[in-house]
């Protein structure tokens, strides 16, 4: 009896130290906070790619495992879209651009927009709605 109650109580530290269960339902943990001079910063995102750095590529444009180039054309092509923009009174809204998929969100400072390509993410903070 003892040697199963001692099994049992292995099994169940065992199960929680494995995280058994705990599958939470929130949204990615990949937020970076800004550094100077786009110094790279280790990605803490679940989905995010072996090795993958959160890269500050310029006031408000973050970039996970796509370089900055990419990451400022998509932030212009997103601006310009007019499948992107946020029609009047709408908190969101979201856009394909070729192979990245955006949310946008109407936020205090413009809209927060996330873009995500199976690899890699860009995001940043866009003045105003979109589609100009």
């Amino acid at each position: 009896m003892r040697s199963t109650a001692l099994a049992a109580i292995v099994l169940s530290a065992a199960l929680l130290a494995a995280g058994c269960g705990g599958g939470g339902s929130g949204g990615s943990n990949s937020t970076a906070a800004p550094q100077e001079g786009g110094a790279p910063k280790t990605a803490t995102a679940p989905n995010a790619p072996a090795g993958s750095k959160v890269v500050i590529c310029g006031q408000g444009l973050r970039s996970t495992a796509v370089d900055c180039a990419t990451a400022e054309r998509l932030e212009r092509r997103w601006e310009k879209h007019r499948s992107c923009a946020l029609p009047d009174g709408a908190s969101r809204g979201s856009c394909a651009l070729g192979p990245f998929r955006c949310q946008a969100v109407r936020s205090g400072n413009g809209v927060a927009v996330s873009c995500a390509r199976p690899g890699g993410d860009i995001a940043f903070i866009a003045k105003g709605s979109a589609g100009g």
